[in-house]
């Protein structure tokens, strides 16, 4: 009875881990694909520049500890001495705080770039796992006309033999055969060069698993644009051209230093700690002005605003462009959504008219013409209806995209 009850809970698991999921792939790629790799060390690599320019802060510390003889004296002996140097430089154009403003911002960019590039790899494998569950269906609905084509060939073939049917009609009957057996052929290759890219992005190995297709929900919901991360980018880097023009500008300025430092020395015993002395305790303000470096600095600035201007109209360039697209993709999904009803419907008409042609053929009434053109028309619908169905569904999650939503409602 035990062994029973444990085959009951075990059998399930093993019949779901025999499938693909849609969710079970996204959460592979985003974990082992090259591109998560990739982004994810430029995110860690964003971290440790804001840490570098926050390290700018602190002052230069120096400690020395050494033993000197001099070879030249009469009665030469080891002179051990040690110091301690602390020193700290404020400029009028300090460039730290020029740094850590830009990495903040830096920083801020490559989670922007972290997240989208979530959102694109989990676009790409729902995309590319409807190319897979389009060519399963492609391959299913020829291997059904090959059966059928087979069904009818085999009809004519009898109906031949009884003199009902002409030579003419039973080879065109055999090339419509052969036409159908080569589409099988190219639909299992398509099927399989899909699979393969799938499982080539996501690094690990197919296993054959048939893939399950989920429910999806159409949603007619019209969004206006308002920003997305790639744009969010362009503002953080457009900010972050201000802060390096308003550096520029101040390397017009004399050039003003606050120094200070101390230091702590000992050229006797430098095991006797309280016996230190503070040999110097230096607070010192200068200040400077290369007159011939101005051409210099002037050219660099320029270059700066120049670019800066340049930077503001590629930002609202963008902004219009991706109004502009969300209006676009909006429109292809209201006409997908239109066509896909339209071929459901032509579906139903084609295959009512494909069970009326084979009857009627059955019977005599129509030619082998009218049948394959039936039989044309049904496929043809058959896979406008698919392809459908999954631009609908990849159309919409196109827009979240470029919205920068969540695809799928989760990534």
């Amino acid at each position: 009875m035990k062994k029973i009850l444990l085959i009951l809970i075990i059998f399930p698991a093993l019949v779901f881990a025999q499938e693909y999921t849609l969710e079970q792939l996204i959460e592979t790629g985003l974990e082992k694909s090259y591109d998560i790799q990739s982004e994810l060390a430029n995110n860690k690599n964003s971290i440790s520049y804001l840490r570098s320019s926050l390290y700018g802060v602190l002052p230069s510390v120096s400690i020395y500890a050494g033993k000197d003889k001099n070879l030249d004296a009469i009665d030469p002996e080891w002179n051990a001495s040690a110091s301690l140097s602390i020193s700290k430089s404020i400029f009028l154009n300090e460039p730290t705080y020029y740094n850590i403003h830009t990495s903040i911002l830096d920083k801020k960019n490559a989670d922007l770039s972290l997240d989208e590039k979530r959102k694109q790899i989990a676009y790409y494998i729902f995309s590319s796992f409807l190319n897979v569950l389009e060519s399963q269906k492609i391959l299913g609905i020829q291997k059904k006309n090959l059966e059928l084509q087979q069904k009818i060939y085999n009809q004519v073939k009898v109906q031949y033999d009884a003199g009902e049917k002409s030579l003419l009609e039973l080879k065109q009957s055999e090339i419509s055969l052969i036409d159908y057996e080569i589409a099988v052929n190219e639909a299992e290759n398509s099927l399989f060069k899909t699979r393969k890219d799938l499982f080539s992005y996501l690094n690990m190995a197919d296993e054959g698993y048939d893939f399950v297709e989920p429910e999806f929900d159409i949603s007619n919901e019209k969004n206006s644009f308002q920003s997305n991360n790639a744009l969010l980018q362009k503002k953080n880097s457009l900010t972050s051209s201000k802060v390096r023009l308003v550096q520029t500008m101040m390397d017009f300025l004399p050039s003003f230093t606050l120094s200070y430092s101390v230091l702590h020395n000992d050229d006797n015993d430098i095991n006797a700690y309280d016996e230190y002395l503070r040999t110097s305790n230096t607070l010192s303000i200068s200040a400077s002005y290369d007159i011939f470096n101005l051409l210099e600095k002037g050219e660099a600035y320029s270059r700066s605003k120049r670019n800066l201007r340049v930077q503001k109209i590629d930002f609202e360039t963008s902004k219009r462009d991706y109004t502009i697209e969300l209006t676009n993709l909006q429109n292809d999904l209201k006409t997908l959504n239109r066509s896909y009803t339209l071929y459901s419907d032509k579906l139903k008409l084609a295959e009512d008219n494909l069970n009326m042609a084979q009857e009627q053929y059955r019977l005599g009434m129509i030619s082998l013409l009218d049948m394959d053109r039936a039989k044309i028309d049904h496929q043809n619908a058959q896979l406008s209806y698919n392809n459908h169905h999954y631009n609908l569904l990849r159309k919409q999650e196109e827009i979240n995209l470029l919205l920068s939503s969540k695809i799928l409602g989760k990534y």
